[in-house]
Protein backbone atom coordinates (compact mmCIF):
# COMPACT_ATOMS: atom_id res chain seq x y z
CA UNK A 1 0.00 0.00 0.00
CA UNK A 2 1.22 3.51 -1.20
CA UNK A 3 0.56 5.96 2.05
CA UNK A 4 1.51 9.58 2.00
CA UNK A 5 3.99 10.31 4.37
CA UNK A 6 2.31 14.09 4.87
CA UNK A 7 -0.48 12.32 6.85
CA UNK A 8 1.89 9.94 8.87
CA UNK A 9 4.40 12.16 10.43
CA UNK A 10 2.42 15.62 11.63
CA UNK A 11 0.21 16.30 15.10
CA UNK A 12 -3.48 15.31 13.97
CA UNK A 13 -6.29 13.69 15.93
CA UNK A 14 -6.53 9.91 16.43
CA UNK A 15 -9.95 10.36 17.79
CA UNK A 16 -12.74 12.81 19.15
CA UNK A 17 -16.13 12.14 21.27
CA UNK A 18 -18.67 15.26 20.74
CA UNK A 19 -21.95 15.67 22.87
CA UNK A 20 -24.54 18.63 22.44
CA UNK A 21 -26.14 17.62 19.29
CA UNK A 22 -29.77 16.73 17.92
CA UNK A 23 -30.51 12.92 16.70
CA UNK A 24 -33.92 11.29 15.52
CA UNK A 25 -34.42 7.99 14.60
CA UNK A 26 -36.61 5.71 12.93
CA UNK A 27 -35.28 2.50 13.07
CA UNK A 28 -35.94 0.44 16.53
CA UNK A 29 -33.38 -2.05 15.70
CA UNK A 30 -30.38 -0.15 18.02
CA UNK A 31 -33.26 0.49 21.13
CA UNK A 32 -33.03 -1.12 24.65
CA UNK A 33 -35.48 0.44 27.11
CA UNK A 34 -35.48 0.34 30.98
CA UNK A 35 -38.38 0.79 33.46
CA UNK A 36 -38.40 1.58 36.76
CA UNK A 37 -40.59 3.44 39.51
CA UNK A 38 -38.68 6.50 38.71
CA UNK A 39 -37.90 6.74 35.35
CA UNK A 40 -38.96 5.48 31.90
CA UNK A 41 -35.71 5.40 29.64
CA UNK A 42 -34.66 4.61 26.41
CA UNK A 43 -30.87 4.15 25.16
CA UNK A 44 -29.97 3.96 21.21
CA UNK A 45 -26.78 2.43 21.10
CA UNK A 46 -24.93 1.80 17.37
CA UNK A 47 -21.47 0.33 18.25
CA UNK A 48 -19.38 -0.45 14.68
CA UNK A 49 -15.51 -0.53 14.40
CA UNK A 50 -14.92 3.23 13.13
CA UNK A 51 -17.32 4.78 15.46
CA UNK A 52 -19.97 4.79 18.61
CA UNK A 53 -23.23 6.45 18.73
CA UNK A 54 -25.24 6.48 22.63
CA UNK A 55 -27.68 8.28 23.54
CA UNK A 56 -30.20 8.01 26.15
CA UNK A 57 -33.32 9.67 27.65
CA UNK A 58 -35.08 9.61 30.50
CA UNK A 59 -38.61 10.68 31.24
CA UNK A 60 -39.29 10.56 35.47
CA UNK A 61 -42.74 10.69 36.31
CA UNK A 62 -42.74 14.53 37.57
CA UNK A 63 -42.28 15.33 34.07
CA UNK A 64 -38.66 16.02 33.77
CA UNK A 65 -36.60 14.72 31.02
CA UNK A 66 -32.80 14.35 30.83
CA UNK A 67 -30.83 13.67 27.52
CA UNK A 68 -27.38 11.95 27.31
CA UNK A 69 -25.96 11.94 23.80
CA UNK A 70 -22.20 11.28 22.84
CA UNK A 71 -20.90 10.44 19.35
CA UNK A 72 -17.25 8.92 19.35
CA UNK A 73 -15.57 8.22 16.15
CA UNK A 74 -12.31 8.01 14.62
CA UNK A 75 -12.13 10.22 11.26
CA UNK A 76 -8.71 7.98 9.95
CA UNK A 77 -10.13 4.88 9.92
CA UNK A 78 -14.04 6.28 8.19
CA UNK A 79 -11.43 7.41 5.25
CA UNK A 80 -8.83 5.63 5.06
CA UNK A 81 -9.79 1.88 7.07
CA UNK A 82 -6.92 2.38 9.00
CA UNK A 83 -5.25 5.17 12.08
CA UNK A 84 -1.89 5.42 11.04
CA UNK A 85 -2.60 8.61 9.58
CA UNK A 86 -4.24 11.06 11.63
CA UNK A 87 -6.53 14.13 11.11
CA UNK A 88 -6.02 17.69 10.46
CA UNK A 89 -9.57 19.72 9.93
CA UNK A 90 -9.92 19.05 6.40
CA UNK A 91 -10.01 15.10 6.95
CA UNK A 92 -12.60 15.79 10.02
CA UNK A 93 -15.06 17.33 8.33
CA UNK A 94 -14.49 14.97 5.06
CA UNK A 95 -14.96 11.94 7.56
CA UNK A 96 -18.69 13.44 9.40
CA UNK A 97 -20.06 14.11 5.64
CA UNK A 98 -19.22 10.06 5.28
CA UNK A 99 -20.52 9.40 9.05
CA UNK A 100 -23.87 11.61 8.49
CA UNK A 101 -24.55 9.85 5.05
CA UNK A 102 -24.35 6.32 6.35
CA UNK A 103 -26.22 7.11 9.55
CA UNK A 104 -28.76 8.76 7.60
CA UNK A 105 -28.87 5.48 5.35
CA UNK A 106 -29.60 3.55 8.97
CA UNK A 107 -32.37 5.88 9.35
CA UNK A 108 -30.38 8.02 11.79
CA UNK A 109 -30.36 11.73 11.31
CA UNK A 110 -27.84 13.59 13.29
CA UNK A 111 -27.97 17.16 13.40
CA UNK A 112 -24.02 18.45 14.72
CA UNK A 113 -24.26 22.32 14.03
CA UNK A 114 -24.19 22.71 17.98
CA UNK A 115 -21.77 19.91 18.91
CA UNK A 116 -19.08 20.00 21.24
CA UNK A 117 -15.68 18.25 22.19
CA UNK A 118 -15.91 16.26 25.41
CA UNK A 119 -12.66 13.73 24.91
CA UNK A 120 -10.31 13.86 22.06
CA UNK A 121 -7.17 12.00 21.48
CA UNK A 122 -4.17 14.03 19.88
CA UNK A 123 -0.59 11.92 18.25
CA UNK A 124 2.33 12.43 16.19
CA UNK A 125 4.13 9.39 14.66
CA UNK A 126 7.99 9.70 14.95
CA UNK A 127 9.86 8.08 12.50
CA UNK A 128 12.09 5.90 14.52
CA UNK A 129 11.87 2.91 16.27
CA UNK A 130 10.76 2.61 20.02
CA UNK A 131 13.49 0.38 20.32
CA UNK A 132 16.23 3.28 19.00
CA UNK A 133 14.65 5.93 21.37
CA UNK A 134 13.75 3.84 24.20
CA UNK A 135 15.96 5.66 26.75
CA UNK A 136 15.31 9.24 25.20
CA UNK A 137 11.30 8.62 25.79
CA UNK A 138 11.90 7.15 29.14
CA UNK A 139 13.67 10.57 30.01
CA UNK A 140 10.63 12.26 28.98
CA UNK A 141 8.05 9.90 30.58
CA UNK A 142 10.29 9.51 34.10
CA UNK A 143 8.25 11.79 36.43
CA UNK A 144 4.81 11.13 34.75
CA UNK A 145 2.35 10.14 37.66
CA UNK A 146 1.78 6.64 37.53
CA UNK A 147 4.52 5.10 35.31
CA UNK A 148 3.81 2.11 33.55
CA UNK A 149 5.96 -0.05 31.30
CA UNK A 150 4.69 -2.98 28.55
CA UNK A 151 6.86 -4.99 26.58
CA UNK A 152 6.59 -7.42 24.32
CA UNK A 153 7.13 -11.16 24.29
CA UNK A 154 10.02 -11.85 21.62
CA UNK A 155 10.65 -15.64 21.55
CA UNK A 156 14.24 -15.16 22.02
CA UNK A 157 15.63 -17.76 24.12
CA UNK A 158 17.95 -15.72 26.03
CA UNK A 159 16.05 -14.11 29.45
CA UNK A 160 17.59 -10.72 28.65
CA UNK A 161 16.19 -10.91 25.43
CA UNK A 162 12.79 -12.15 26.27
CA UNK A 163 11.29 -9.22 26.49
CA UNK A 164 11.36 -6.07 24.54
CA UNK A 165 9.66 -2.77 25.49
CA UNK A 166 7.10 -1.18 23.30
CA UNK A 167 5.01 0.85 25.31
CA UNK A 168 5.40 3.51 28.08
CA UNK A 169 2.08 5.08 29.68
CA UNK A 170 1.56 8.24 32.00
CA UNK A 171 -1.52 9.04 33.40
CA UNK A 172 -2.41 12.66 35.01
CA UNK A 173 -6.25 12.17 35.74
CA UNK A 174 -7.89 13.99 33.16
CA UNK A 175 -4.78 14.06 30.75
CA UNK A 176 -3.19 10.87 29.74
CA UNK A 177 0.22 10.17 27.50
CA UNK A 178 1.29 7.26 25.85
CA UNK A 179 4.37 6.43 23.29
CA UNK A 180 4.45 3.18 22.30
CA UNK A 181 5.88 0.99 18.69
CA UNK A 182 3.83 1.63 16.05
CA UNK A 183 6.01 -0.43 13.58
CA UNK A 184 4.17 -3.49 13.41
CA UNK A 185 0.53 -2.46 13.09
CA UNK A 186 2.15 -0.47 10.10
CA UNK A 187 3.80 -3.84 8.98
CA UNK A 188 0.06 -4.91 8.35
CA UNK A 189 -0.53 -2.36 5.60
CA UNK A 190 2.69 -3.30 4.10
CA UNK A 191 5.00 -0.27 5.44
CA UNK A 192 8.29 -0.73 5.34
CA UNK A 193 9.22 2.35 7.74
CA UNK A 194 9.71 2.72 11.89
CA UNK A 195 7.16 4.24 13.61
CA UNK A 196 6.59 5.53 17.45
CA UNK A 197 3.42 7.47 18.63
CA UNK A 198 3.25 9.39 20.79
CA UNK A 199 0.07 10.81 22.21
CA UNK A 200 -2.28 12.73 24.38
CA UNK A 201 -5.33 12.03 25.76
CA UNK A 202 -7.24 14.89 26.35
CA UNK A 203 -10.95 13.79 28.97
CA UNK A 204 -13.34 15.15 30.57
CA UNK A 205 -13.22 18.70 30.85
CA UNK A 206 -9.50 18.97 30.19
CA UNK A 207 -10.20 20.54 26.43
CA UNK A 208 -13.09 22.86 27.05
CA UNK A 209 -10.34 24.46 29.96
CA UNK A 210 -7.46 24.82 27.48
CA UNK A 211 -9.90 26.25 25.48
CA UNK A 212 -11.36 29.10 27.74
CA UNK A 213 -7.64 30.11 28.52
CA UNK A 214 -7.33 30.24 24.61
CA UNK A 215 -10.44 33.01 24.49
CA UNK A 216 -12.29 29.93 22.62
CA UNK A 217 -14.95 27.29 23.08
CA UNK A 218 -15.09 23.57 22.77
CA UNK A 219 -17.96 23.45 20.32
CA UNK A 220 -16.77 21.45 16.82
CA UNK A 221 -16.83 24.38 15.10
CA UNK A 222 -13.88 26.39 16.87
CA UNK A 223 -12.16 23.53 16.72
CA UNK A 224 -12.12 22.98 12.92
CA UNK A 225 -11.89 26.72 12.33
CA UNK A 226 -8.92 26.75 15.48
CA UNK A 227 -7.22 24.00 14.48
CA UNK A 228 -4.01 24.80 14.92
CA UNK A 229 -3.90 26.93 18.06
CA UNK A 230 -6.57 24.30 19.72
CA UNK A 231 -4.99 21.00 18.59
CA UNK A 232 -1.17 21.37 18.27
CA UNK A 233 -1.84 24.03 20.52
CA UNK A 234 -2.36 22.09 23.78
CA UNK A 235 -0.47 18.71 22.25
CA UNK A 236 2.95 21.14 22.04
CA UNK A 237 2.43 22.76 25.49
CA UNK A 238 1.91 19.27 27.41
CA UNK A 239 4.61 17.81 25.77
CA UNK A 240 7.37 20.65 25.61
CA UNK A 241 5.77 20.98 29.81
CA UNK A 242 4.90 17.99 31.59
CA UNK A 243 7.17 15.83 29.20
CA UNK A 244 10.64 17.46 28.12
CA UNK A 245 11.08 19.83 30.35
CA UNK A 246 10.52 17.47 33.23
CA UNK A 247 12.80 15.25 31.57
CA UNK A 248 15.66 17.49 31.13
CA UNK A 249 15.17 18.80 34.70
CA UNK A 250 15.60 14.68 36.06
CA UNK A 251 18.62 15.19 33.65
CA UNK A 252 20.60 17.89 35.55
CA UNK A 253 19.06 17.54 39.24
CA UNK A 254 19.38 13.26 39.26
CA UNK A 255 20.84 11.70 36.68
CA UNK A 256 23.90 13.46 35.96
CA UNK A 257 25.15 14.51 39.44
CA UNK A 258 24.18 10.62 40.77
CA UNK A 259 26.47 9.34 37.47
CA UNK A 260 29.36 11.98 39.38
CA UNK A 261 28.79 10.36 42.37
CA UNK A 262 28.97 7.16 41.38
CA UNK A 263 32.27 7.70 39.09
CA UNK A 264 33.91 9.67 41.88
CA UNK A 265 32.94 6.42 44.94
CA UNK A 266 34.63 4.24 42.43
CA UNK A 267 37.90 6.30 42.16
CA UNK A 268 38.18 6.90 45.95
CA UNK A 269 37.28 3.17 46.67
CA UNK A 270 40.42 2.44 44.24
CA UNK A 271 42.75 4.65 45.59
CA UNK A 272 41.85 3.51 49.11
CA UNK A 273 42.52 -0.24 47.47
CA UNK A 274 45.55 0.77 46.10
CA UNK A 275 46.63 2.52 49.76
CA UNK A 276 45.79 -0.44 51.58
CA UNK A 277 47.83 -2.82 48.81
CA UNK A 278 44.96 -4.47 47.12
CA UNK A 279 44.42 -4.75 43.17
CA UNK A 280 43.48 -1.66 41.65
CA UNK A 281 39.77 -2.38 40.24
CA UNK A 282 39.29 -1.37 36.26
CA UNK A 283 36.60 -0.79 34.26
CA UNK A 284 34.70 2.23 35.75
CA UNK A 285 32.52 3.13 32.67
CA UNK A 286 31.59 -0.56 32.74
CA UNK A 287 30.86 -0.41 36.45
CA UNK A 288 28.28 3.12 35.58
CA UNK A 289 26.90 1.04 33.03
CA UNK A 290 25.77 -1.58 34.93
CA UNK A 291 25.13 0.10 38.43
CA UNK A 292 23.98 3.44 36.85
CA UNK A 293 22.67 4.89 34.00
CA UNK A 294 25.06 6.57 31.62
CA UNK A 295 22.10 8.31 29.11
CA UNK A 296 24.94 9.66 26.92
CA UNK A 297 28.69 8.96 26.38
CA UNK A 298 29.61 12.75 26.43
CA UNK A 299 28.84 12.29 30.18
CA UNK A 300 31.36 9.96 30.47
CA UNK A 301 33.94 12.35 28.90
CA UNK A 302 33.02 15.46 30.98
CA UNK A 303 33.95 13.45 34.13
CA UNK A 304 37.09 12.50 32.57
CA UNK A 305 37.57 16.31 31.43
CA UNK A 306 36.95 17.19 35.28
CA UNK A 307 38.57 14.47 37.22
CA UNK A 308 40.85 12.36 34.90
CA UNK A 309 42.38 15.51 32.47
CA UNK A 310 45.78 14.07 32.01
CA UNK A 311 44.25 10.64 30.51
CA UNK A 312 41.35 12.65 28.47
CA UNK A 313 42.64 11.78 25.37
CA UNK A 314 43.14 8.12 26.07
CA UNK A 315 39.79 7.57 28.21
CA UNK A 316 37.86 10.12 25.49
CA UNK A 317 39.32 7.39 22.56
CA UNK A 318 37.81 4.70 25.03
CA UNK A 319 34.77 6.00 25.78
CA UNK A 320 33.96 6.73 22.22
CA UNK A 321 34.73 3.16 21.07
CA UNK A 322 33.23 1.36 24.01
CA UNK A 323 29.80 3.87 24.41
CA UNK A 324 29.07 5.64 21.77
CA UNK A 325 25.77 3.57 20.96
CA UNK A 326 24.85 6.04 23.91
CA UNK A 327 24.09 8.93 22.15
CA UNK A 328 20.45 9.93 23.60
CA UNK A 329 21.17 13.32 23.83
CA UNK A 330 21.28 13.28 20.46
CA UNK A 331 17.93 11.11 20.11
CA UNK A 332 16.27 13.68 22.73
CA UNK A 333 17.04 16.34 20.64
CA UNK A 334 16.21 14.90 17.31
CA UNK A 335 12.53 14.45 18.96
CA UNK A 336 12.20 17.66 20.09
CA UNK A 337 13.25 19.52 16.65
CA UNK A 338 10.98 16.67 14.86
CA UNK A 339 7.44 17.64 17.37
CA UNK A 340 8.12 21.47 17.72
CA UNK A 341 8.94 22.21 14.11
CA UNK A 342 5.76 20.61 12.88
Amino acid sequence: MNLDASKIFRIGIDWLTLYNFEISYNSNLYITEKVTEEFYQENFYLNEPRYTLDTTTRLYENGKETYFRELKFNPNKILNGHNVYNSRADGINQALLILIEELRAKGIDIDLRDAKVRDIEINININKSFEELAEALVLIFINTPHLKKISRHTKNKSFKKMFEDESLYGNYGASLVTAYDKTEESKKLDIEIYITRLEWRFLRKTFNDYAKSKGLDNSLNTLLTNFDSLVDGIFIENTKKKLFQEGIKYLEEFLKPNLEKDFKAFKKANKLGKELGKKEKRGVYRYLEDECWIFDYSFLIELVDKYDKPHKSRESKSILKNFSRHNNLEKLNYMMEFIFNH
